[in-house]
């Protein structure tokens, strides 16, 4: 009988290709537990800019486009977010930003020019959009736990499930047992399909109990997606004036299709 199965292994062994054991820590034992960790880190967020590399792929008129082009990106908890992209040589080409009231989105290159914004009080919000302000805040530890019902089940992570009033599946929120950072969140459209996944991973310590994703995907139904590498964080504050132009939504001019999200879909507005 042969001893190549034998042989081989030996060799992936010596190589450094050995079957690594799977880590394994137990989850929160309820629901209270694991709202209140992540509770813990949203306390403990504190406003930082970021930069880095951003590579996006959307469809237009069954086309697909990518994009490669560098990022900024300004937080100031807990709701307030501000990412602008280089996009053919606008430094504005791409902008996401959202404060306590709103959200908005642009994509300024000619093929798309579309500006898209809603409040966060509009049912469905959270649907449909690859670039999502609620995904990315979700991801630095921004968890929103004032509305709809929560639950917990475990697996390889704890997973908290968000339903409405009405018993409709929002969300699930996939939690890292070991260091209880977002690994994954996932969006449901009104048939409880998943409409946008995002991903979290390579997590860097600003301070004390902050940890920041360097690595976040977020993908939507449709393959569009958005990859975003950050390359430096740093921690800052914001005056009155930065607050004003970076987080108060500007008005949708120049755009040749400007949509406001209500219930969960694009309606396309008049020009302003």
């Amino acid at each position: 009988m042969s001893n190549r199965p034998a042989l081989l292994l030996l060799a992936l062994f010596f190589s450094g290709c050995a079957v690594q054991p799977v880590r394994y820590c137990p989850g929160k034992q309820n629901v209270q537990e694991a709202i209140a960790a992540l509770k813990s880190q949203r306390e403990k967020i504190v406003p930082i800019r970021a930069a880095g590399q951003c590579l996006l792929q959307y469809h237009v008129e069954d086309k697909v486009r990518k994009e490669n082009f560098p990022v900024k990106l300004w937080i100031n908890p807990p709701a307030e977010i501000y990412l602008q992209g280089d996009i053919a040589f606008d430094p504005t080409g791409l902008v996401l930003g959202a404060n306590t009231g709103e959200f908005w989105f642009w994509l300024k290159p000619k093929e798309i020019s579309s500006y898209w914004w809603g409040t966060w009080s509009s049912a469905g919000y959270k649907r449909g959009l690859v670039l999502n302000p609620s995904a990315v805040l979700d991801g630095f530890g921004a968890v929103d736990f004032q509305n709809g019902d929560w639950s917990l089940t475990h697996g390889k992570y704890d997973i908290l499930w968000q339903y409405n009033d009405s018993g409709e599946l929002l969300k699930r929120v996939y939690i890292d047992t070991c260091d209880y950072r977002v690994a994954k969140v996932e969006y449901f459209d009104s048939s409880e399909k998943c409409s946008v996944r995002a991903e979290f991973s390579n997590y860097r310590k600003i301070t004390e109990g902050f940890y920041v994703p360097a690595s976040i995907k977020i993908v939507d139904a449709n393959d569009n997606y958005v990859q975003i590498s950050l390359g430096s964080v740093n921690i800052t504050q914001f005056n009155e004036q930065q607050r004003n132009r970076l987080f108060v939504r500007p008005q949708p001019r120049g755009f040749e299709h400007i949509y406001r999200i209500i219930d969960g879909k694009a309606v396309e507005q008049g020009q302003q």
